[in-house]
């Protein structure tokens, strides 16, 4: 099988629709970075050749390049068998199609199920998961052989599917009719035949019958026991019956005295709680009747209602005119203590005299020129004192007027304000609201107590409901008075409710007895007719039971033989795959490695270390050199067990850990392989462009 081209679009890193054309041998697809594709290259072959497009797993729908709304879509194109062929692949259609594009007349092929099977037959591959352990790796899949991340139930069949390949190329397929068979398979069934319960076969009707067997025994065992007690039971019923019949004569009589008794203290009670309620509507009457006097006396003082605005006015004038009085009669104490500060006449009659006297004096002498400086003194002195006094005496007199003025402005507000509310004096208004507080007060306390008594009902709603007390005190105390004659002490009612008690719970208790036994007996009965049915088929259990043991030894049998066959067969089958593996180690190793052993059980690979001449696992040895020896291993399984359909090989950077001398080998040897098998080579490494054709791919934009 060749390739030719593959066109993706919305795979992983390929966003946009992309084709590649491939030519047959080794083909080096490289990348100029880990973003180019190479990778979602070669997973998107593999999609194309296997996966399913109706498939709605998460896993292969993530595969979608991210931020595009339509799911991947894949076409290859290859040649094999003489025809060109192209594969289409769609999740975003859910469709899929083969079509021979060469000169022939086959018809395209759109179901899944016939596409999966002409690619197993065109690559000799059946299935994704074999292709990918043999001519597909991965490069975090190159040290195993079989992918780790399967079921057991797929590692299974692919060793099974591998080894049979195996077989079948040493000696033929192995033919069951016209079908190959997984022997390995087929010995794990056997195995979970005998051995497991819920696998159908021998083994799982044997636990089966042993279950039955078990529980068929225990009931035959208790119906014997049941059997053997029967009379027993009978004749205990017969006295648990009169026992019955005693006790029910005899406690209705204190079951109805007890009743009544009952019956008289929740009279009782009763007449004490009618009591205590009509004691609550007489207190609420009584209140009632306060509250609507005062409600009358309220009337009185309708002035204040809706006035407290008012009133506080009134006060806050009253105050104001307080202060202003008190400022006013300061005022005045200010102006007297002005008047006694006037300055005394004697200074104005001194001054006046000097000045006379000076200029008398001047007449006759100049040295009287000093009086009369002196009496302008005494007259500039006790005129500045004058004007001080003066000038202070008429700003008292002005505060004086201003405050007078602003006493009476306010007295007349509040002589308005008292006059909208009907008084005339401040202190009778006072006196009076001071009274309609205290009413108030008293209402709403007696308001509150009312409630408290009869909760949120009105008072018509609570006087309704306690109108019929008295009828219901006369009713109650006549019934009582008819029961009196049946009242016990307490201590009396005391010991007679526990001897009715005691008597309801033996007779609950024998009852209930006597419902068991008649209930076993009835059982009982039914269980004997069918003893002689359980033996039977106890009988019929212990015949099947030696059939299937017989057939299980049968099954275990079967795979002994046929286990030893297939190992003697596999183990010649794992010469080949040794023999072919040695061949390619050997010469990537430059001989250092030459003989090689191969676990016929899990494919496993040891080899002989030069240091020490002993075999040891490959696991053991350098990460590089086990890189190598699964990629041989691979190449030998191609060969071995494709039915020489020769699938391409798709490598995906496998050789990142080679030493370059035995990258030089494999390059080498890679060379030959792809004269046989076509060898698509996805790589960074622009060290292997010398070998093949190079086909470079850029990174997206």
């Amino acid at each position: 099988m060749i390739l030719t081209s593959v066109t993706v679009k919305g795979f992983r890193a390929i966003s946009q629709e992309r084709t590649v054309d491939f030519s047959s041998g080794l083909n080096i697809i490289r990348g100029d970075d880990n973003e180019a594709g190479k990778s979602s290259l070669r997973m998107a072959i593999t999609m194309a050749l296997y996966q399913d497009p109706t498939t709605s797993r998460d896993d292969v729908l993530a595969l979608t390049s991210w931020g595009r709304a339509d799911p991947w879509e894949v076409s290859i194109e290859f040649q094999a068998e003489s025809k060109s062929y192209r594969l289409r692949k769609s999740l975003k259609d859910k469709a899929c199609e083969l079509v021979c594009i060469s000169e022939c007349s086959d018809p395209p092929i759109t179901k899944n199920s016939a596409i999966k099977s002409k690619v197993a037959e065109l690559t000799g591959c059946p299935s994704e998961i074999f292709f990918n352990s043999t001519a597909c790796i991965g490069q975090d899949q190159v040290i195993t052989i079989i992918p780790v991340d399967l079921t057991r139930s797929q590692n299974l069949k692919t060793k099974g599917d591998i080894t049979r390949r195996l077989q079948s190329t040493l000696s033929g397929s192995i033919l069951c009719g016209s079908k190959e068979v997984n022997v390995p398979f087929i010995i794990s069934r056997l195995n979970e035949k005998t051995n497991r319960k819920d696998a159908k076969g021998p083994y799982m009707h044997l636990q089966m019958i042993d279950t039955r067997l078990k529980s068929l025994q225990t009931e035959k065992s208790n119906l014997e026991i049941q059997v053997v007690t029967l009379m027993e039971k009978r004749k205990e019923l017969d006295r648990l019956k009169e026992k019955v019949k005693q006790m029910s004569r005899d406690l209705p009589p204190k079951q109805e005295l007890f009743e009544k008794n009952k019956s008289i203290s929740e009279l009782e009670k009763d007449i004490e709680r009618i009591k205590s309620q009509y004691t609550n509507f007489s207190r609420a009457r009584d209140l009632r009747s306060t509250l609507d006097n005062l409600d009358r006396d309220l009337n009185r003082f309708s002035a204040f209602i809706q006035a407290e605005q008012k009133i506080v006015q009134i006060k806050s004038a009253q105050t104001e005119l307080k202060d202003m009085e008190k400022h006013l009669s300061d005022l005045h104490k200010d102006m007297i203590i002005l008047e006694a500060q006037r300055p005394s006449n004697w200074l104005l009659i001194s001054g006046l005299g000097l000045i006379a006297a000076g200029l008398v004096g001047l007449i006759e002498s100049a040295y009287f020129g000093a009086l009369v400086a002196l009496g302008l003194l005494f007259l500039a002195y006790w005129l500045a004192s004058y004007s001080a006094c003066r000038k202070n005496e008429r700003s008292i007199t002005d505060k004086i007027m201003e405050l007078d003025e602003q006493a009476l402005a306010k007295g007349q507000a509040q002589k308005n304000l008292l006059d909208s509310l009907g008084f005339e004096e401040y202190s009778q208004c006072l006196r009076q609201y001071e009274e309609y507080l205290s009413k108030r007060d008293d209402r709403q306390q007696i308001s509150d107590q009312i409630k408290g008594i009869i909760g949120e009902k009105s008072w018509a709603q609570y006087r309704q409901e306690n109108a019929e007390l008295d009828v219901q005190m006369s009713s109650k105390l006549k019934e009582l008075e008819q029961l009196k004659s049946f009242k016990y002490e307490p201590l009396e009612l005391q010991k007679l409710e526990l001897e009715v008690i005691d008597l309801k719970g033996r007779l609950e208790s024998l009852e209930k007895e006597k419902g068991a036994l008649e209930k076993f007996l009835e059982y009982t009965g039914t269980d004997t007719d069918n003893l002689a049915n359980i033996e039977d088929e106890l009988i019929f259990l212990e015949q099947e039971r030696s059939y299937w043991e017989r057939k299980n030894r049968v099954f275990i049998l079967a795979r002994e033989v046929i286990e030893d066959a297939h190992r003697n067969t596999l183990s010649k089958a794992s010469v080949a795959l040794r023999n072919e593996l040695s061949k390619y180690i050997s010469i990537i190793t430059g001989g250092r490695y030459t003989e090689v052993e191969i676990d016929e059980n899990d494919l496993s690979i040891r080899t002989r270390s030069p240091e020490n001449n002993e075999m040891v696992d490959v696991q053991e040895l350098s990460r590089a050199t086990k890189d190598q020896f699964y990629i041989c291993a691979r190449f030998a399984l191609v060969k071995l067990i494709t039915e020489g359909k020769k699938p391409p090989l798709l490598l995906d950077d496998p050789f990142v850990n080679f030493h370059p001398t035995r990258l030089q080998k494999m390059m080498i040897m890679l060379k030959e392989l792809a004269k046989e098998n076509q060898i698509l080579l996805f790589t960074l490494n622009d060290a292997y462009d010398d070998f093949g054709n190079v086909i470079l791919l850029n990174s997206p934009p």
